[in-house]
């Protein structure tokens, strides 16, 4: 049985962090839970006193940015396998239990689909469903490198040496508003440089953790404020970092990218269902004309 850990970092969020904090220790598998506090200036030492001893809370005086927070977590953390849960997020019970089950060998890492939860509206969405099961790597790999942005790995399950490795302290040539030390870019390498050394993936088609979209988060307030454009210029950047590594996916031209989005789109299901719904809406026209 691998021993595995939930670090949660957190800053001025006491707030929100209890959700994640029950969700964690909430988990059918057994798993330590570490709450890394960088440079908290709220409550949230009260927060982390409630719990005693189920957790671990790591308390830095000083707030070095998320990556150093990330790190801290992961540095102290003492499980073979790591997930790293954000602190306005959440996960299912059953969301590490079904994780590591199928973190064979071969495979680098598992994410699960997620439920997208937006605070202003209420609304629930499903977001990640893509092709589920045991995978070959470059396909994911190929998915990323033609995103726009990434994969948050706040729905994913990685080996403590691997997160360790491959979360860089900074994405070199990093700058502007999402530069060193700003989390865009250091997670979608997380993923890319992992890659580089399984020939597979795995994903959960279920819906295992939850995402709190609110103006506080990074995308939420990017595309609130305007600031699309830099984030995915930083995701580019990260790109440019894990083409030169060796082993890596070399860039596409666009017909071989057209194809990459097809075999994608095919194998997610997602062909064949809107296929069907455009035949289901061309019976619909000729079978139920719209009256005059």
């Amino acid at each position: 049985m691998r021993s595995a850990s939930i670090v949660i970092p957190t800053f001025n969020r006491a707030g929100l962090v209890s959700r994640a904090i029950d969700s964690a220790l909430a988990q059918t598998y057994p798993c330590e839970v570490i709450l890394c506090d960088h440079g908290s200036t709220d409550s949230t030492s009260d927060v982390a006193a409630r719990y005693g001893d189920r957790i671990r809370y790591i308390r830095r005086s000083e707030d070095r940015g998320p990556i150093a927070c990330w790190r801290d977590g992961l540095e102290q953390a003492r499980g073979e396998v790591v997930h790293i849960t954000y602190d306005d997020d959440w996960n299912d019970p059953e969301f590490m239990a079904k994780c590591i089950a199928r973190l064979r060998d071969d495979v680098g890492f598992v994410y699960s689909q997620t439920q997208m939860h937006d605070m202003d509206t209420r609304s629930v969405t499903i977001a990640l469903q893509h092709p589920a099961g045991i995978r070959p790597m470059r396909e994911f790999v190929r998915y990323l490198l033609r995103s726009p942005l990434t994969v948050s790995p706040g729905c994913a399950l990685f080996r403590r040496h691997d997160a360790l490795q491959n979360l860089l302290r900074e994405v070199p040539g990093a700058n502007g508003i999402y530069g060193k030390n700003s989390g865009v870019g250091e997670d979608l390498l997380l993923f890319l440089l992992t890659s580089l050394n399984y020939p597979y993936y795995a994903h959960i088609g279920e819906p295992l953790a939850h995402f709190l979209s609110h103006p506080g988060s990074i995308t939420t307030s990017a595309n609130a404020s305007k600031k699309r454009a830099a984030i995915e210029a930083a995701y580019a950047n990260a790109k440019s970092h894990y083409y030169r590594q060796q082993r890596s996916e070399r860039r596409r031209n666009f017909v071989a990218m057209m194809f990459d989005s097809m075999y994608w789109q095919v194998s997610c299901g997602k062909v064949v269902t809107r296929g069907t719904q455009k035949v289901r809406r061309l019976l619909n026209r000729l079978l139920w004309p719209a009256r005059v």
